[in-house]
């Protein structure tokens, strides 16, 4: 059954649907990121301008230009829609789902391929990054192209794959910089040292032809950043947003050595008993370890951990710490995971994770009215007075059916575990993404939304005070700009700040106040 490649079309179809693709269009635009993103391609039609990208009336050099024009491209076909706007995200997370399994297959086999692709399809942070509207799907894709050419080059030899690698490395340079560039590089580095091939890898890198292509993909866009811009976009993108993020925690965005082993762990729920297990074969995975790998699936097990670790050790010694990054090594992981999973029979230690998760989903409602007076700062309470609309019995019945689902399936003995992992995996990714995340999504960002809506054709310049929510600007279709209010403004706010601005209130949910400048009583 597990071999079946018709079930593993069917399977990972309906994982994708579930975890990729549910909710695109009704769910808000999450602040802060998916607002800021989607903000600065808005500005690219209202400027005229799809070279710089622009938030705000401000160039925003966080990230460079493509996902902007990929996302300019979508709206530009579909209008401005939520979904449109995440359409870049939800194709590329789509096409990585499909290499996963095409290069699992070829190394590993049907099987092994299947689980490798299973797990990113239905992995907590793979899935609810994945579809967001913002660079990081779009990066992975190509990242893990070039990782991949990396390999197949050091099986076949084939030059063929070096210039594949640096065109998936250009497009990536091209999406978030150098990054893309970075873990690519160090681990090829280190497998093809670690197999007594530096000298082939150090031939790779001189390619002359593939050297030609990443210059002329990626280079040109930066290359008239800097004639516009000057010393400011050197200064903004690669000095602010790359160097001093990996030397100092910006916005508050910092953690301990233990981070991201924490971060493993809960980021591949409902897979962790297979991060554990690949733990206890890491020792033998390694025996012998210099030279070339008795086998191909043992070198790519070994590839595997290479670089899960680089990315790992990385962002550790990151001052900035943000989730997600570790996205950019789980495939290594996911593919060593994968190869052990058919194996194991452990199944409290494959079905705790899961159910231990889901039984606190289920009672999260309970949890929140227990603490609901204890709840800091305030328009965080403001927010969830609507939480009887979704911690309803609906919420109840999917959890606990799921929840039973993974208690019932622990009980059945006569199926493998393996295959028990199949309904747990897609009712977990069903749970995370279609009931939480639209929870979360429609009390936090549904009253932004509502509020940018009803600004769009109100007469008066839009503010913002004391939040920081651009997709505000992007439901508006305006500039908003933070600064002191004035009168006649349109302002948005948090209601504790409303309470001591004169004016008309237009619209207060949730903690949000959308209100028409007065005279201020300070």
């Amino acid at each position: 059954m597990l071999d079946s490649r018709r079930l593993h079309f069917l399977v990972l179809s309906v994982a994708v649907a579930i975890g990729y693709v549910w909710g695109i269009g009704s769910l808000p635009l999450f602040d802060l990121d998916e607002g800021a993103f989607t903000g600065a391609t808005w500005a690219m039609f209202e400027r005229g301008d799809f070279l710089t990208p622009y938030l705000n009336d401000e160039p925003r050099f966080a990230k460079p230009v493509l996902i902007y024009w990929l996302q300019a491209a979508s709206v530009g076909v579909f209008g401005f829609h939520e979904w449109a706007f995440r359409l870049p995200s939800v194709l590329a997370s789509t096409l990585w789902i499909g290499m996963i399994y095409l290069f699992a297959d070829r190394y590993m086999g049907a099987r092994s391929a299947f689980f490798a692709a299973l797990i990113a399809a239905t992995s907590l942070m793979t899935t609810v990054v994945g579809k967001a509207a913002i660079s990081d799907a779009v990066l992975l894709l190509f990242l893990t192209g070039a990782v991949f050419a990396t390999f197949n080059h050091w099986v076949s030899g084939e030059r063929r794959w070096i210039r594949w690698a640096y065109l998936a490395m250009a497009l990536g340079f091209l999406t978030k910089g150098p990054v893309a560039v970075v873990i690519p590089a160090a681990t090829s580095l280190l497998f093809y040292l670690a197999t007594g091939r530096g000298r082939a890898w150090w031939r790779a890198v001189l390619d002359w032809q593939g050297l030609a292509i990443f210059v002329a993909v990626a280079v040109p866009w930066y290359v008239a950043m800097w004639i516009e811009h000057g010393q400011y976009f050197i200064d903004e993108f690669f000095l602010k947003n790359n160097v001093a993020r990996f030397d100092e925690p910006m916005e508050g965005h910092s953690g301990g050595l233990w981070y991201y082993p924490v971060v493993t762990l809960v980021a591949l729920l409902p897979f962790t008993g297979a991060v554990l297990t690949s733990l206890r074969y890491f020792p033998s995975d390694w025996q012998s370890a210099y030279g070339p790998p008795a086998s191909l699936p043992l070198a790519l097990r070994r590839f595997g951990w290479i670089w899960f670790l680089v990315t790992l050790v990385l962002f550790s010694f990151s001052g900035t710490k943000l989730p997600h990054y570790l996205n950019y090594g789980l495939v290594g992981l996911m593919l060593v995971m994968a190869s052990h999973l058919p194996q194991v029979r452990h199944r409290l230690l494959h079905l705790a994770p899961p159910a231990l998760f889901l039984l606190l989903i289920l009672l999260l409602p309970w949890l929140v009215e227990l603490n609901f007076d204890r709840i800091k700062p305030g328009y965080v309470q403001d927010m969830l007075a609507e939480r009887g609309r979704y911690f309803d019995f609906g919420w109840y019945l999917v959890v606990g059916a799921a929840l039973l689902l993974v208690l019932v399936a622990g009980a059945m003995r006569r199926w493998s575990l393996p295959r028990v992992l199949l309904p747990v995996a897609l009712s977990f990714s069903l749970v995370v993404n279609a009931l939480v995340l639209n929870a979360v999504g429609q009390m936090q960002q549904g009253p932004i939304r509502d509020a940018g809506l009803m600004a769009r054709d109100r007469p008066g310049e839009l503010v913002m005070r004391g939040m920081n929510t651009p997709s505000f600007g992007v439901y508006a279709q305006r500039v908003v700009e933070r600064r002191a209010p004035r009168s006649g403004d349109l302002l948005l706010t948090r209601v504790d700040r409303a309470e001591k601005i004169a004016g008309e209130v237009l619209y207060a949910r949730g903690g949000v106040v959308l209100m028409r400048v007065g005279q201020s009583r300070d």
